[in-house]
């Protein structure tokens, strides 16, 4: 009786953590989709970006050197969110999902004129990641 007991404690433990390490998983694909981004819109970015701390590093080291430092912080924060996961601070995982959601959600649906979210060019981002990937 005392092992399925012990399952049964395993499995109501490991089902919430399975949602905290797909929200990481997600908002780790997210970064990815941005960083590819970064690199497709390579010659434009250093005057189209938006961000003041990152322009100021694409300024300093070039868009190639913000992309290696953007790929490294991403496994970085996979990594730290996933040691998150099970300790009483994994809520962190949680916003740092939603941002990274609104994140997508710029990066696919902005435009100069606002948000525009039944736009005829709002799939021209993930057109643009897949063309990229696909040659």
């Amino acid at each position: 009786m005392q092992p399925l007991a012990w399952r049964n404690a395993m499995k109501e433990e490991k089902i919430p953590n399975i949602w905290y390490l797909m929200m990481i998983l997600t908002a780790g694909l997210i970064s990815v989709f941005d960083n590819v981004m970064n690199v497709v819109y390579m010659t434009t970015l250093p005057q189209e970006e938006r961000n003041p701390l990152c322009s100021y590093i694409i300024s300093e080291v070039g868009v190639e050197g913000f992309v290696c430092l953007k790929a490294a912080s991403t496994i970085l924060a996979v990594i730290l969110m996933s040691a998150l996961v099970y300790t009483r601070f994994r809520i962190v995982v949680v916003f740092v999902f939603i941002f990274q959601i609104c994140l997508l959600l710029y990066l696919n649906l902005y435009t100069p004129d606002g948000m525009k979210f039944f736009d005829k060019d709002v799939f021209v981002p993930m057109e643009s990641f897949f063309r990229f990937y696909l040659g």
